[in-house]
């Protein structure tokens, strides 16, 4: 048996598998390319003669699946969306995927990203350094302390919109500050939310009541544009908004001029409608809103971590079991 893994993984990973089949490893961050294009990417695994495919960004839809005799696919992703599943299915193809790869590392970035709006570290930073900061007079001091003295995590409400794998982790570690948690995900038990130390509200109220409003759903039909502009607007006037899942899901023009006329006090954005983020984005010229280019999920760990999820599903597969993260479970059988 064979393998094609052209995802990130650990060089022990690739070790664990060896030890069932040969493996040829291609990690795209280390070629620079994906396969967009099918009959490249049929032709790549036909000349390796992999059974077992492990993706992490490459798009596996018909024209690969239908001109290659792959047996098991592994996407290094929470869901696998850049894999055909229906066709997959109807080949009889289990889909293995790595829910909450990057879970800890979006809870961590959205806790930075609260931290550094409460205190204006960024901004304090900049300013110190750039030399518009100084320190001549007890005055200046005064000024600082009133300006940028910021506020304590324990003493607000933060709203958090989606209670899966990332949202979990968010209210975990909000709790080590003693914040007031509200939450919104109609898919979940409202004692499951309870139990993790938070409060079950409406959406409308988890709006209107936050005064950190952070995302953490996902982009579906019915997620789509469902903060829209009469809830940005029923946000606080002095809150912030934080946007780490996906642009879709928050009305773009009304955040934006929520933020440009002060109804919002600030934001933090690692998620843009258009991506790659550029420099001339608007939401990077508002100077109270934090960027990233998306890199929520992009630390080494996250590597480790769909590496193992991935591997515990190809080893449970060999055994002739039921991996735990199969998004078609129906080929499988009963």
């Amino acid at each position: 048996m064979r393998a094609l893994v052209t995802a990130s993984f650990t060089a022990a990973g690739v070790e664990r598998l060896r030890r069932h089949m040969e493996v040829v490893h291609e990690d795209w961050r280390q070629t620079q390319s994906i396969y967009f294009d099918g009959a490249l990417f049929a032709q790549r695994i036909g000349e390796v003669g992999a059974d077992v495919l492990i993706v992490e960004a490459d798009l596996v839809h018909d024209e690969v699946l239908d001109n290659t005799r792959l047996r098991l696919i592994g996407c290094c992703r929470g869901d696998p969306i850049n894999v055909g599943l229906e066709r997959a299915t109807a080949l009889g193809i289990p889909v293995l995927f790595a829910p909450g790869r990057n879970a800890d590392a979006v809870a961590d970035l959205t806790l930075g990203f609260m931290l550094a709006l409460a205190r204006h570290i960024y901004t304090v930073n900049q300013r110190l350094k750039s030399g518009a900061l100084t320190f001549t007079a007890t005055k200046d001091y005064l000024d600082a302390y009133r300006t940028y003295g910021g506020f304590e995590l324990n003493g607000v409400t933060v709203g958090v919109v989606g209670f899966g794998a990332i949202g979990r982790r968010v209210v975990q570690r909000l709790r080590g500050f003693g914040s007031r948690v509200v939450v919104y995900d109609p898919f979940v038990a409202v004692d499951e939310v309870r139990a993790a130390g938070a409060e079950p509200l409406p959406l409308d109220d988890v709006v209107r009541q936050a005064d950190i409003l952070t995302l953490h759903c996902p982009e579906t039909p019915e997620n789509h544009g469902l903060i829209n502009a009469e809830r940005v607007r029923a946000m606080k006037r002095g809150a912030y908004f934080l946007n780490l899942a996906r642009a879709a899901i928050v009305d773009d023009d009304a955040l934006y001029a929520a933020l440009r006329d002060g109804h919002l006090a600030g934001a933090a954005l690692d998620v843009f409608a258009d991506e790659p983020v550029r420099p001339e984005n608007r939401y990077v010229q508002l100077p109270t809103v934090l960027v990233a280019p998306h890199l929520g999920g992009a630390t080494r760990d996250v590597v480790r971590h769909q590496t193992d999820l991935i591997l515990d599903g190809v080893e449970a597969w060999l055994r002739g079991g039921r991996p735990t993260h199969v998004a078609n479970p129906a080929v499988l059988g009963a």
